[in-house]
């Protein structure tokens, strides 16, 4: 797996010998950041980050600011070893610990992009936005993988604003209802 746009582009990245972690296919992540737009400047939240392939490519591609969080403890070694090995310290905090009580550690955050790529077809993709609120954590804009072949019922308070599929893959671009912030390009 490697970065395929940005200051690191090409770059390989090892996967993590972590049980039940699926990274983001690269023409998933390619058409996600080109939806984004720019990076610069922006401060990005990645749950459920994984192999934090999501998170690199925000920092190479720019990013001020990156927070991972995840659960796998061989997970977050993986990550701290590239952010070290890399040298990323001072762009990438990552979180050990479930999403809900990890969030928890970010109440009152804001970010301008949350990406979220939990377990297919668990329902924690329909949870996430309602964390967020509990949380207080605002962005911009929430972007949520699932399997494509599920139709998430979204909270109260949250709209997509529209889906992309690739595969099995399905990007899922929200809002907050009361949000009148523009969706990217």
């Amino acid at each position: 797996m490697r970065i395929t746009g940005g200051r690191l582009r090409g770059r390989r990245i090892p996967s993590p010998a972590a049980a039940g972690i699926r990274p983001t296919p690269s023409r998933v992540r390619e058409a996600l950041f080109n939806m984004l737009g720019g990076m610069e400047g922006r401060t990005i939240l990645d749950v459920f980050a994984g192999s934090g392939v999501m998170s690199l490519e925000a920092i190479s591609r720019g990013a001020r600011e990156v927070i991972s969080v995840d659960a796998a403890h061989a997970a977050v070694r993986a990550m701290r070893a590239i952010r070290r090995e890399w040298g990323l310290e001072g762009a990438w905090r990552i979180i050990q610990g479930q999403a809900h009580a990890a969030l928890g550690r970010l109440a009152g955050r804001q970010v301008d992009v949350v990406f979220a790529d939990p377990p297919y077809a668990t329902g924690l993709a329909e949870r996430l936005p309602a964390w967020l609120d509990e949380h207080g954590i605002g962005c911009d804009i929430l972007v949520i993988e699932e399997s494509a072949r599920i139709t998430p019922a979204w909270p109260a308070g949250w709209t997509a604003t529209r889906s992309r599929r690739y595969g099995d893959t399905c990007l899922h671009f929200l809002r907050r209802t009361n949000d009148d912030a523009r969706e990217p390009a």
